[in-house]
């Protein structure tokens, strides 16, 4: 059994949304397994002792830097919540497939994380705006 940097590279196709299901932990289990039944008449297949080290440390600044992705998804999905707030009174525009709609948001709903503008009694995702400004106010 032989342990390569294929491992930290297989890892790294994971999506950043995804998180792996193999841990340090099992890493060092799969490290010490080898370690145990390597040859030692011979390193048929087997690594230098640098190699696990080096494979240790690319595992782990795999899994480091899929926890700073997650933790960047769930920043960008707070301010973009924040900054749906902010909408609400304004008018906004928006495109609604080949239309173009007008209308000042009347309140902001959620859908799975996601913020959605309420325009003249349709929901909107917030991606569909194009143009922002205050609403009229009319005495």
């Amino acid at each position: 059994m032989q342990v390569n940097n294929t491992l930290a590279a297989g890892q790294n196709t994971q999506s950043a949304s995804t998180k792996s299901s193999l841990s340090v932990d099992d890493f060092l289990q799969i490290m010490a397994a080898e370690i145990r039944n390597q040859n030692p008449m011979g390193s048929e297949g087997g690594g230098s002792n640098t190699d696990y080290v080096s494979q240790l440390a690319q595992f782990t600044t795999l899994e480091q830097i899929s926890d700073i992705s997650d933790s960047l998804t769930l920043l960008t999905l707070m301010n973009q919540q924040q900054y749906a707030f902010t909408l609400i009174g304004k008018e906004v525009t928006l495109t609604d497939g080949d239309s173009i709609v007008t209308g000042v948001v009347e309140k902001i709903k959620f859908q799975d994380g996601y913020a959605m503008l309420h325009v003249n009694n349709k929901n909107y995702n917030l991606g569909a705006v194009i143009e922002v400004a205050n609403s009229q106010v009319e005495e």
